[in-house]
């Protein structure tokens, strides 16, 4: 009876490990603790840095609206779309998920729109880490393009 129930438990996790992935970072004992507390977005919190890399917590409004997310440093992203989170929570982690990642694009394009005209010490400081890594690879990557279009192998040495 006791293996029935297990087994029970075991396909029910697995059909929300299904339908978020990220789950699988939880044990059954951390994914149930969600679960059984499905209707309180704010016991999620916890859970979040093994669920998404570096992802401190979520900004909360009082009323529940979703509006940002914190990183581990204290670093703020505000999401370009606010949403409640509503269903089961899985949906709207998968949610949390999608407007996490069309923030940060909104984030890196604002970021990259500004690197020509700032300071660069004043532009790693202005935006946060993960921006300014992205940012950076893409300005390398384009002045060595443009040294080997220029110059080819000694356009390199410049």
């Amino acid at each position: 009876m006791l293996d029935l129930a297990q087994k029970g438990l075991s396909q029910y996790l697995e059909t929300k490990r299904s339908a978020f992935p990220r789950f699988y970072f939880l044990s059954n004992d951390e994914l149930l603790q969600i679960l059984s507390q499905a209707k309180d977005p704010l016991a999620v919190q916890p859970h979040l840095r093994k669920c998404f890399e570096n992802i401190s917590r979520l900004d909360f409004e009082s009323d529940l609206k979703v509006v940002g997310m914190f990183s581990e440093e204290g670093e703020y992203i505000k999401f370009c779309r606010q949403f409640y989170p509503r269903g089961n929570v899985e949906s709207w982690l998968l949610e949390v998920e999608s407007v996490m990642k069309q923030s940060v694009r909104e984030v890196i394009k604002s970021a990259l729109a500004t690197y020509p005209s700032t300071e660069r010490t004043d532009w790693v400081q202005t935006w946060p880490g993960q921006v300014v890594l992205a940012g950076s690879q893409v300005f390398w990557t384009r002045e060595v393009t443009q040294a080997i279009a220029q110059g080819g192998r000694d356009g390199l040495r410049k």
